[in-house]
C-alpha cells in the first residue's frame, strides 16, 4: 500500500528540551505520512534536565509504530567555558557538527531517500508538512516555521553577504508574510528541513569536517550551507501554507528555567493562536499533575455559542493540567426587559461608561449576571474559595507555581481577605501598596477587567449583601467601588458599605488573548448593543 512513498530518514538533537517534547513528538506522530517508511534518529546529549527520560520513554513505546527508532543517550556533564542556554562556544558547535554528520552518514549507510532534520522545538503542526516537502523535489527544502507575533525572525534567509553571514533584502518580509506564496530559491535555511539524498550532488554534503574552504565562524547552519553551495545543493524554503512554528530564543536565558519558562510560555501562545496543541499519547505521565489548588471550585465563564473559546480554554487548562468548571454566560444580548424585570435588575441612577460615555451595554449585563450567579452559588453550596476565570484569558507560563505560592503566603501571613485579582487593568499609574509581609501581593487601585480572581465565601457574602441588580454598573466598576477604590463619589452614595477586602497579585499572572487593538480582538460585551437606560432606571436614593 506505501509502496511509493520515499522513505524517510529524521534526525532529532535535543538538550534541556523536556519542557515541550510531548507536545514536539504530538505533532510528529500527527504526521499524514505512513509511519513504516519513517525512521527516527534521536541523540540527546548533555541535558541536565529530564529530556533523556522522556525521550526513552517515549522510544520504548512509540517504536513498534516506526521502521526503527534509534534511541541514544550521553548523560555525561560537559562543562564548557561561558556557556549559557543559547549561547554556545566554538567547541559545543563541534560537537553538535559531529552528530549532525553521524546523523547524515547513517541516513546514507540505510540508504534512506530523504533525511529530515527538525529542531525538537519547533512545532510541525500542519499534518501534510512531510509529504508537501517531498513533493517539491528538491535537493534541500524547509516548510517556512511561522516565528512569535511581532517577531520577524525565521528559519530561513533570503540574502547573504560576501562573507556569508546574513544580509537583509527586500524578499524577506514579503515571502515572510506570505505576500508571495510558494516555493523560493534562499541561500540559507535552518532548524528544520528536508534533504533528498537520491540526488547524486548530495554526496557531497557534509557537517564535519567542514569544507576545507570554509573560514567563517564554527555554526552548524553556517557549516552546511557552505557545503550545500560547493555541492550545487541549492536550498529552498516553502511557504504556501501554514506548517509549523518557532520559539522566540534568546542569548540573555542564562540558566535552565530561563530557558524552561520561556518554552512554557511557547506552548501557551500555540494554545492562544491555534487552539489545541498536540501532545503525545505516550506521554502524558510527563504533564504536570492535575490540581484544584485546594479551591472548592474552579470556574470557567463562558458564552454557550463561543465554543471557539471553549475549545482553546479547554486544551490550556488541559496543558495546565487544571480541574475546572465551565459555566454558562449570561447571553445579555438575548435578553428582554421583561427578563431584567424578573431579575430585580435597574440601572444605576447617574451611570454611563466613563471611557465611551454610554448607557450599559446588553453584553456588559450579562456578563454582571454571569458574575453574580457564581457569587450566589458560592452562598448558596455554602464554598470557602473558588478561583473565577474568563474564557478569554492568556496565563503566564509560571501560572501554577505562583499561584501555589500565594496561596501558602495568604495562609502563613494570616490575611483577612475577600478577593484576590489574578488579572485585570490597572488604570492608574500610581504605585500601588504593598501588602506588608507579603512578597506577592499589592492593594489595588481603580482597575478595570474581571479576567481572573479568587474569591472568599465573605467576599461573595459582600458583594451579594449590596444588592448591586438594583442598581447595577458594570462589573469590573462594582468590584472597584466595594473595595472603596472608584472615583465617582456619587456613584459610592448607593454603596454606604464598601468594606470589600481586595487584593492583587503582584506581578498579574492572567492578561487577555487580546488587548483592543491586535488583530483577531473581538468583544461579546461591546459590541453587544446599548441598553436604553430610559425604560429601566430608577433612582435608588
Amino acid at each position: 500500500l506505501f509502496r511509493s512513498f520515499a522513505t524517510v530518514f529524521v534526525a532529532l538533537l535535543a538538550r534541556n528540551k523536556a519542557t515541550v517534547l510531548p507536545y514536539f513528538l504530538g505533532y510528529i506522530e500527527k504526521l499524514d505520512y505512513p509511519k513504516e517508511k519513517i525512521s527516527i534518529w534521536i541523540r540527546v546529549d548533555h541535558s541536565i534536565d529530564d529530556s533523556s527520560e522522556v525521550f526513552h520513554h517515549w522510544a520504548d513505546r512509540a517504536a513498534i509504530l516506526y521502521e526503527n527508532v534509534d534511541f541514544d543517550a550521553d548523560t555525561s556533564v560537559v562543562e564548557y567555558e561561558n556557556l549559557s542556554t543559547q549561547a554556545w562556544p566554538a567547541e559545543r558547535y563541534t560537537h553538535v557538527l559531529k552528530l549532525r554528520q553521524s546523523a547524515l552518514e547513517t541516513a546514507r549507510r540505510k540508504e534512506a531517500d530523504f533525511i529530515w532534520f527538525i529542531d525538537v522545538d519547533n512545532f510541525l503542526v500542519n499534518p501534510l508538512t512531510l509529504k508537501r516537502l517531498v513533493a517539491q523535489n528538491k535537493p534541500i527544502v524547509a516548510p517556512m516555521l511561522d516565528p512569535p507575533v511581532r517577531i520577524t525572525y525565521s528559519n530561513f534567509w533570503c540574502g547573504m553577504n560576501e562573507e556569508g553571514y546574513y544580509a537583509r533584502t527586500d524578499d524577506y518580509l514579503p515571502t515572510l508574510y506570505r505576500e508571495r506564496k510558494g516555493c523560493f530559491e534562499v541561500p540559507l535555511v535552518h532548524s528544520t528541513f528536508l534533504v533528498d539524498l537520491r540526488a547524486s550532488a548530495s554526496k557531497e554534503l557534509a557537517f564535519y569536517p567542514p569544507h576545507d574552504e570554509y573560514s567563517g565562524h564554527v555554526d552548524d547552519l553556517l557549516v552546511f550551507a557552505f557545503s550545500a553551495r560547493k555541492a550545487d545543493c541549492a536550498m529552498f524554503v516553502l511557504n504556501d501554507e501554514v506548517y509549523g512554528r518557532m520559539p522566540l530564543t534568546s542569548p540573555e536565558y542564562e540558566s535552565l528555567e530561563d530557558e524552561q519558562e520561556q518554552m512554557k510560555a511557547y506552548v501557551l501562545n500555540e494554545l492562544t493562536a491555534d487552539g489545541p496543541v498536540a501532545t503525545s499519547r505516550f506521554l502524558e505521565t510527563f504533564l504536570p499533575p492535575p490540581t484544584d489548588f485546594g479551591f472548592d471550585k474552579i470556574y470557567v465563564i463562558n458564552l454557550e455559542h463561543r465554543q471557539d473559546r471553549r475549545l482553546r480554554m479547554e486544551a490550556t487548562l488541559e496543558q495546565l493540567n487544571i480541574q475546572a468548571t465551565f459555566v454558562d454566560a449570561v447571553y445579555g444580548k438575548t435578553m428582554t426587559d421583561d427578563e431584567l424585570k424578573e431579575y430585580g435588575i435597574s440601572m444605576l441612577s447617574g451611570y454611563e461608561d466613563p471611557i465611551n460615555h454610554r448607557s450599559l451595554t446588553w453584553g456588559e449585563i450579562g456578563c454582571f449576571l454571569s458574575h453574580f450567579n457564581i457569587w450566589a452559588e458560592v452562598l448558596s453550596l455554602g464554598l470557602k474559595s473558588v478561583l473565577v476565570l474568563e474564557d478569554d484569558i492568556y496565563f503566564e507560563p509560571n501560572f501554577r507555581e505562583a499561584v501555589d505560592s500565594l496561596l501558602a503566603e495568604i495562609n502563613n501571613i494570616h490575611l483577612d481577605w475577600d478577593l484576590i485579582y489574578l488579572g485585570r487593568k490597572k488604570l492608574f499609574q500610581e504605585r500601588e501598596e504593598r501588602v506588608e509581609g507579603s512578597e506577592y501581593l499589592v492593594k489595588p487601585v481603580y482597575s478595570y477587567w474581571t479576567l481572573s480572581y479568587i474569591l472568599s465565601k465573605s467576599g461573595a457574602k459582600k458583594l451579594i449583601a449590596a444588592k448591586p441588580l438594583s442598581k447595577m454598573m458594570a462589573v469590573d466598576e462594582y468590584l472597584c467601588l466595594m473595595f472603596d477604590e472608584h472615583p465617582r463619589d456619587d456613584w459610592k452614595a448607593h454603596f454606604p458599605v464598601r468594606n470589600l477586602n481586595a487584593f492583587s497579585i503582584s506581578p498579574l499572572v492572567i492578561h487577555p488573548t487580546h488587548y483592543t487593538y491586535d488583530h483577531g480582538y473581538f468583544s461579546d460585551t461591546e459590541t453587544s448593543g446599548i441598553h436604553s437606560k430610559q425604560e429601566t432606571q430608577k433612582d435608588e436614593l
